[in-house]
């Protein structure tokens, strides 16, 4: 090759720290219908010319109409690579959050971990044929491919039968379709899960799409080229940016910045790290870049998309493991992927494809052995392994976990760490954790270091932030950062963003319609729920035991205490009857009070997904009404049948045991619906213990039997479960009309007690219309979910 005169770059544009050492860099090029590829580690040199000028180019590109004889060149230091454009005649074009932009002659562009797209076409884009450069870092052959649009429909989808066929759970069955009509493209959203994007913009049904014309599906991508579709065959990790994100918490007097001028960019396919000291903002900050905090100032861009404006349709690309294990323990692992599988998979998802998918992602965290394992019996690594495998069901592209080594000894740390590394390369996974341990941080590709008031200081490769800081180790890093932050921040600013951001273009602010996923349906929704609440009560013997041998014990006790004139004399007839209804509350508010509390984080984690709350609660319910049934069952039939004597006429039922059993039933399934509530309002189950009592002595004092209610009282009683259960209980009995036990003085009327069957009636449906309510108290209560914080 002749000698060209070395053009050295005056300026380097982007990280020049984040790097990659396990991967090979490649070279795609489109050309005049053809597809060429290339293994820049081949060509054993650290420069590498292109042009159309085969003499003085090691990579030729046919394309003299618009390519330069040495159009620019390359250049490789380790594993990072750097391209320049030299000053050519047609210039080269580069993707920056879904918008060409023309390349600065004599600057070098950095290749970071995500793909490098470049273009190289006429100045006014219109005559000559255009000509792809894609950099990547895959060493996958087939990682992108070119099909010829003809005229017609090219369907792209998850079905093979599709003519671009794409397996991952990220597509939908049928996503999108392309027709090509005299000349012109228009695509359309087949109303899929994940939808379609164009430059940046949701579509919603068709639009029409052109050459420069960017196309976004999953963490795919597509554009058309001299009538051709160049696309992703392979998954990639969704890239992201964060412009100037803040977070201001408190009222007006005390207003705090949690999160103040946070600029980052991470590249697909990364392994990141963010670490800083104790309340300088990690969580805030990733919680920010999940989008699932949409409480901040600024932009977040995901593969160039709005986040905050787009995250209804995203979300479903972004998986999140929260500290606490999102796992249900008294399931097995198999089938707990499985409920998660219908809940989270696109609804046109078979059965045999969610199970396919499980086996594989078992594979993916090294737990396929422990498929029929019971989840509780798996060990701390393993858990956490398994909440990661229940957020890799839906094929995330971008992927968050809070502390995942928290609370792991030094060797399960270092596996877990090695297995997310591997996530990020070999499954198309951009990986972005907070970790307190530093021991394996050298396994990541970049390291975000926060400093206090959630000041970002560093962004880089972890073998440099030591030498950046100028300090030995890292402890004299946190020690530096928790002195001296402004002035790392400011430094940070000025060297890694402002000159970033003057070359760097934003998408244009264009309004976007706002339209939520496709999910699964209510109905279908409702059914996973229940399956599996229903098998986690009864993989749980031991409480479901406790259960149903609470009420026979209390008939037993009840009986015990229980005298010879019940059902006879008005003073122990009261009596057993009070018995018998507090007996009632106090087995609901214990089914119920620890339900929704104990399974908070996993309940957050898909509430931020795609769970209806409603679903949730109906869910409940039903079980909870199977439960409540026998146990009434349970109590009313060993007491009734213990008894000597009891009531002898019934009001419209064949025997008056049957209405004390309905009536028992609606006390407890009230009296569970009552605990829903206490559940859902607090955030653990030793907190929900200690109101128990609280509730348990409202319903002594308004129950209309150890107080007479007059007043506020009388008022407060309406909303009591105990005053109702007693006015129909003391309705069945015919309290009214019994001995009193005192020679020649009749019962006190009580009107609470009057026998009718509207009367009786009216007591059920208030039963009824309680259980109603605290369902709706307790949905309304779960939306402070987005609320909670570690």
């Amino acid at each position: 090759m002749a000698k060209i005169e070395q053009l050295e770059p005056t300026t380097y544009l982007g990280n020049i720290n984040s790097t990659d050492t396990r991967q090979a860099n490649r070279l795609i090029i489109l050309a005049n219908g053809e597809m060429y590829e290339y293994d820049l580690s081949l060509f054993d040199k650290d420069r590498l010319y292109f042009g159309c000028d085969e003499a003085n180019c090691d990579i030729t590109i046919p394309a003299g109409n618009v390519v330069s004889p040495v159009h620019g060149k390359i250049k490789m230091t380790g594993s990072d690579m750097y391209i320049a454009d030299m000053g050519s005649t047609t210039g080269t074009w580069i993707l920056e959050n879904n918008t060409y932009i023309r390349m600065d002659a004599k600057r070098y562009y950095h290749k970071n971990a995500a793909d490098m797209i470049l273009r190289i076409e006429s100045p006014d884009h219109n005559t000559g044929a255009s000509v792809a450069m894609i950099f990547t870092n895959s060493e996958n052959k087939s990682a992108w491919k070119c099909v010829p649009l003809q005229e017609g429909i090219t369907t792209i989808g998850r079905d093979p039968r599709n003519t671009i066929a794409l397996d991952s759970s990220s597509f939908s069955r049928k996503h999108a379709a392309i027709k090509k009509e005299y000349g012109q493209y228009m695509i359309a959203d087949y109303s899929s899960t994940n939808g379609v994007y164009v430059n940046g913009e949701r579509v919603m049904g068709s639009c029409q799409v052109g050459e420069k014309d960017l196309i976004q599906i999953a963490n795919s991508l597509f554009f058309i080229l001299n009538g051709q579709l160049l696309y992703q065959n392979a998954m990639n990790g969704i890239s992201l940016s964060m412009q100037n994100v803040d977070k201001i918490v408190g009222s007006n007097k005390n207003r705090k910045k949690i999160l103040d001028r946070v600029f980052c960019d991470i590249g697909s396919n990364e392994f990141v790290a963010i670490i800083g000291g104790s309340g300088a903002g990690k969580t805030t900050v990733m919680n920010a870049m999940s989008g699932f905090d949409s409480e901040i100032t600024g932009k977040i861009f995901c593969n160039g998309i709005d986040l905050q404006k787009n995250f209804n349709t995203m979300k479903n690309m972004i998986g999140f493991v929260p500290q606490q294990d999102i796992i249900y323990e008294n399931l097995t692992l198999k089938k707990m992927l499985y409920y998660t599988a219908k809940m989270k998979m696109p609804p046109d998802t078979s059965k045999s494809e969610m199970l396919l998918r499980i086996t594989k992602v078992l594979q993916m965290v090294d737990l396929e052995e422990h498929a029929q394992t019971y989840i509780r019996k798996l060990s701390g690594g393993q858990k956490k392994r398994a909440s990661i495998a229940v957020e890799m069901l839906a094929d995330p592209g971008l992927f968050f976990l809070d502390e995942p080594t928290s609370g792991l000894d030094p060797d399960t740390e270092q596996s877990l760490m090695h297995t997310l590394a591997k996530l990020s390369k070999t499954e198309g996974k951009t990986i972005i954790m907070v970790t307190h341990t530093t021991q394996s941080i050298h396994l990541c590709d970049k390291v975000i270091f926060m400093g206090p008031g959630g000041k970002i200081c560093y962004c880089g490769a972890p073998s440099e932030i030591t030498s950046y800081f100028g300090k030995k180790d890292l402890v004299e890093v946190y020690d530096e950062l928790a002195g001296n932050v402004d002035s790392w921040n400011r430094l940070y600013l000025q060297n890694y963003i402002e000159e970033y951001r003057q070359k760097a273009q934003t998408p244009q602010e264009r309004p976007t319609p706002k339209k939520a996923a496709k999910q699964v349906s209510a109905i279908k929704q409702l059914g996973v729920l229940t399956a599996r609440y229903f098998e986690l009560i009864w993989n749980d013997k031991q409480r479901l035991t406790l259960l149903l041998m609470q009420p026979l014990l209390i008939a037993l006790l009840l009986k015990v205490v229980a005298k010879s004139e019940t059902f006879k004399v008005f003073g122990a007839t009261q009596s057993i009857m009070f018995a018998l209804s507090c007996s009632g509350i106090w087995i609901g508010l214990f089914n119920t009070i620890q339900e929704i509390c104990k399974e908070r984080p996993i309940l957050k984690r898909e509430y931020m997904g795609n769970l209806r709350l409603w679903t949730y609660i109906i869910s409940k319910y039903i079980v909870q009404g199977v439960i409540c049934l026998t146990q009434a069952t349970i109590l009313t039939t060993v007491f009734l049948c213990l008894m000597k004597h009891a009531p002898k006429k019934a009001l419209f039922m064949p025997t008056p045991q049957l209405e004390i059993w309905v009536t028992m039933f609606l006390t407890i399934y009230a009296s569970a619906a009552m605990g829903l509530i206490v559940s859902a309002v607090v955030r653990n189950g030793d907190r929900a213990m200690a109101i128990a009592p609280f509730v348990l002595i409202i319903q002594l004092l308004f129950s209309g039997v150890l107080f007479e209610l007059k007043g506020m009282s009388k008022k407060i009683s309406l909303v009591t479960v105990s005053r109702w259960a007693m006015e129909g209980l003391g309705n069945i009995t015919n309290l009214n009309a019994l001995d009193s036990g005192i020679p020649n003085q009749p019962v006190q009327h009580n009107d609470f007690y009057n026998r009718g069957l509207g009367h009786l009636a009216h007591t059920w449906e208030i039963l009824g219309v309680v259980a109603v309510i605290c369902g709706i108290i307790s949905v309304i209560m779960l939306h402070n979910l987005k609320k909670d914080r570690r």
